[in-house]
């Protein structure tokens, strides 16, 4: 994956994305070196499960993002990680970015607890938030061309909500007929649909201050002068309020909504 204004280089990473990639790094290298039964101790305890859910382990909503199955697993988490991840921490900042992630890595897990209860197994992996990087990528930056190398070979460029419709879809088809893959789709639907609204949301205030400041500006642009206001009045005093002209009424209201701050 890469945008059509460059690649990003591994000077380019952020303190958020850093800071990910070495946690889920840490933990993976961590399930590496530990013997068998430890590490399938370590994976009931901090992987994500209907049983420990029931036994108040409420920690594994978010714990479970930082382990990984496999080493293809995590690559392919990573990866999404890096290319995706600096981009949008510039674009929110440092605390923002990791909110987000976090709320799509809890997000992506209930909604897996959803579609799995009552039945047992363990979810592991920040998939949720990686899928939940890709739907605020599409909702920041909706046009922003993407190229993708479909199975690592063939390139194809779309814009970024296009792929994250795509990513989307695809996620819902196997959510329905999943298959022995053993794959959490509900956790990647559920995490990509996070990351869309939590974008979404946070545009809101910054278009309203956006119209807001304009608003502002065509108006003070077009505002009378304090002395032609000064006038207005000396004409109401000397000859009625009845003797404006359309003109001088829009003016003197104008006046008044400005000096009201509207």
């Amino acid at each position: 994956m890469r945008f059509n204004h460059g690649i990003f280089q591994a000077g380019q990473l952020t303190r958020g994305v850093a800071l990910l990639l070495g946690a889920c790094g840490g933990v993976f290298a961590l399930q590496v070196i530990l013997p068998t039964a430890m590490e399938n101790e370590f994976v009931r305890l901090f992987g994500l499960s209907v049983d420990g859910i029931k036994q108040g382990w409420w920690w594994q909503v978010m714990t479970y993002g930082l382990l990984h199955g496999n080493l293809l697993h995590i690559l392919l988490n990573m990866l999404g990680l890096y290319f995706l991840g600096p981009e949008l921490e510039r674009h929110m900042g440092f605390p923002a970015f990791l909110v987000m992630f976090g709320c799509c890595v809890v997000l992506g897990g209930l909604g897996w607890l959803a579609m799995m209860y009552p039945t047992e197994g363990v979810c592991v992996g920040a998939s949720g938030g990686i899928f939940g990087l890709i739907g605020a990528f599409a909702g920041f930056f909706p046009r922003r061309q993407i190229t993708l190398l479909v199975f690592f070979v063939l390139p194809v460029t779309m814009p970024a909500w296009l792929m994250g419709a795509l990513f989307g879809l695809v996620q819902l088809a196997y959510l329905f007929d999943p298959g022995p893959s053993g794959i959490a789709y509900a956790a990647h639907l559920a995490g990509g649909i996070a990351g869309y609204v939590f974008a979404r949301l946070a545009m809101r205030p910054r278009t309203a201050m956006r119209y807001d400041v304009q608003r502002r500006s065509m108006f003070a642009a077009d505002s009378p002068s304090s002395e032609e206001i000064d006038r207005i009045l000396d004409k109401i005093s000397r000859e009625g309020i009845h003797t404006l002209t359309p003109r001088e009424r829009d003016q003197l209201q104008r006046a008044g909504k400005r000096s009201r701050g509207w």
